[in-house]
């Protein structure tokens, strides 16, 4: 186990350091990226035969249980998944975008991106709080390098707000962090510090006060990094100029990794202040950031940007179920993950490839993409499908289930205006994808630019949300470890 856990976590920066070398060829440098999220996710897969779902492994230093198992299941799909579409996307890129300026930016873009993704893997197998936290910032840093790889003016911008509004938010949350070893070492001291299965296994004995000052700082930092308005700011703008894969792995992966961070200081946290406390908080900032996103996309003309508040609402979906904290809601909040993660680095891709197909992000501009590019066409609107729930695909399952949730909880209000705001986003997403696909042409494209392997990835990364919503049963091991992660999270509220 151990083994595997150094490859996973030595592999990746050890590609970056040789792809910063210029020793080697884009061909050699595409094929050793794919070469290294191959071995990577294979160093996974063979993880997930020796550790059992209900099982733990630990060193002291690195921890691994069914939580991190399964967001590590999402980092390491989407990581193949970019791995392999790669070679394609900077291909096109260097004949089409900001790549033909010079040769070493492939180079460059590797290292950031391997770099990116082993900062992600170091979150999810980190046992202390406080370590926890340095990983999550070194993201913040190594993705500010990705968002301004185009090195445009917007770009440039894009990452100034990005790093400001972040590093702020990060402080907060390290503030937080702080607060929370103060009220260890006044009833615990200064055994184990920060230590998560320590605070875990002693939380009922923290001091309630402190340990809610502690919390209204992490929901604050963390929900900076997750996206949670009014702390959204840098995300339209982060996600709309940064390159189509990241964009996608900032959405799908990073976010993914900020609320399982928030997730690994709630169970520390609830069984001190109680469900109530935490639940209202959460409770106003989903609400907010769903009723933020709504005016934004039915006016939105980027396509990422579009995207970007997509992905607001599916946060604001995410949190609100972590508000209703029951074990169905817990669980369908892990489905959600998986299901937004693959379905919205799909559609960044597809942005991309439509970016490049049509030489402008503009939606406006976009028209009759069902006669002139009728495979990207396709895959769109599937994608617009699948990402505003719209069943068979995974995100209607997940959505819904957390919907009844709070309505069994006894919000009806709560819920009713929340079916009113998810309306709202679905009307922008609708209104701008098919205008985009039908209409008349008036801007003609370079051509159609998916090719039969990116369609295959894609086609895999939208039946495997179907695959796993409907027939998780047929996954007897996902199965196991989704039952066990969302016991992790609830045994937060055992002792209420």
């Amino acid at each position: 186990m151990q083994q595997m856990l150094y490859i996973i976590l030595g592999l990746p920066p050890l590609f970056a350091a040789l792809a910063l070398t210029k020793c080697f060829s884009n061909k050699v440098l595409h094929w050793g990226n794919r070469l290294t999220a191959l071995i990577v996710a294979g160093a996974f897969v063979r993880m997930t035969t020796i550790l059992a779902p209900n099982a733990v492994f630990t060193n002291g230093i690195f921890y691994l249980d069914a939580l991190s198992m399964w967001l590590l299941f999402i980092v390491v799909s989407l990581y193949l998944a970019a791995a392999l579409l790669s070679k394609s996307y900077l291909e096109k890129e260097a004949t089409r975008g900001y790549l033909d300026r010079a040769t070493t930016f492939i180079g460059k873009y590797y290292a950031l991106f391997t770099t990116f993704v082993w900062t992600m893997f170091l979150v999810l197998v980190t046992q202390n709080l406080g370590l926890m936290w340095v990983c999550i910032e070194a993201t913040t840093l190594v993705s500010a390098l990705l968002v301004s790889f185009k090195h445009t003016r917007s770009a440039l911008e894009a990452t100034w707000k990005y790093i400001m509004v972040c590093t702020v938010g990060i402080c907060l949350a390290l503030l937080g962090t702080i607060i929370l070893y103060y009220a260890q070492l006044a009833v615990l001291g200064p055994v184990k510090p920060l230590d998560w299965v320590w605070l875990k296994e002693n939380a009922i004995l923290l001091n309630p006060n402190l340990v809610k000052m502690a919390f209204l700082f992490m929901i604050i930092g963390y929900g900076t990094k997750i996206g949670l308005a009014p702390m959204h700011t840098w995300l339209p703008d982060a996600y709309s100029q940064a390159p189509s894969l990241i964009s996608g792995l900032l959405s799908g992966a990073l976010c993914a990794c900020a609320i399982y961070v928030l997730l690994r200081n709630m169970v520390v946290i609830i069984p001190s202040v109680g469900i109530a406390f935490a639940a209202h908080i959460l409770y106003a900032f989903a609400f907010l950031t769903v009723a933020i996103a709504v005016p934004f996309a039915i006016v939105q003309r980027d396509i990422k940007r579009l995207l970007a508040y997509s992905s607001m609402e599916n946060i604001g979906i995410m949190v609100i179920g972590l508000a209703v904290f029951t074990t169905t809601s817990a669980s369908a909040v892990l489905l959600h993950l998986f299901n937004h993660a693959m379905i919205k680095f799909a559609l960044f891709f597809l942005a991309g490839t439509i970016i490049q197909e049509y030489q402008t992000s503009n939606m406006m501009r976009i028209h009759g993409m069902m006669g002139e590019t009728p495979y990207t066409a396709t895959f769109t609107l599937l994608g617009m499908f699948a990402i505003l729930g719209m069943p068979p695909f995974g995100i209607f399952f997940s959505k819904f289930t957390i919907i009844m949730e709070v309505f069994k909880s006894g919000n009806y209000f709560l819920g009713s205006l929340f079916i009113l705001l998810l309306a709202g986003v679905l009307m922008g997403v609708v209104y701008h994808f098919l205008r985009m696909l039908s209409c008349t042409s008036k801007r003609k494209a370079l051509g159609e630019l998916l090719t039969f392997k990116s369609m295959a990835i894609l086609c895999i990364m939208l039946i495997s949300t179907i695959a796993l919503s409907t027939g998780l049963e047929n996954f007897p091991y996902l199965r196991g470890l989704l039952s066990s992660a969302t016991q992790i999270i609830i045994v937060g509220g055992a002792a209420l």
